[in-house]
């Protein structure tokens, strides 16, 4: 930090004052990390709601178009596919649950500390 001398019109009050020159690095991270935490908690709330519709209207089994007719796919194999891919969506809720109760955390405290500066 550079001092700058002011000196009033009559002279007689000599202050100093600190001026800043250059970046405010400390700011500029903690800024940062607000940013990036941020973005961290819309794109986990989005996958939260992907993750419930892929619950609710899970993706049907593949069932191959050009295989015989005589060889059709088992209707238990089917319906074990579709409950794998609800608990794969099951999977993807939680995981985006915890990245936000870990990240809210992370923002509010680099929040905080730039909003003291």
């Amino acid at each position: 930090m550079a001092a700058k001398k002011i000196v009033s019109k009559s002279g007689k009050n000599n202050l100093t004052k600190s001026v800043q020159s250059g970046v405010d690095w400390r700011s500029l991270y903690l800024y940062a990390v607000c940013l990036i935490t941020l973005l961290i908690i819309l794109f986990a709330t989005i996958s939260i709601l992907n993750g419930v519709v892929n619950l609710a209207f899970p993706d049907p089994a593949y069932i191959d178009p050009y295989a015989n007719k005589d060889n059709l796919p088992n209707p238990a194999l089917l319906a074990q596919q579709e409950e794998n891919e609800q608990i794969r969506a099951l999977k993807r809720i939680l995981t985006s649950f915890i990245t936000i109760i870990i990240t809210i955390p992370i923002y509010l405290y680099h929040w905080r500390s730039a909003k003291k500066n």
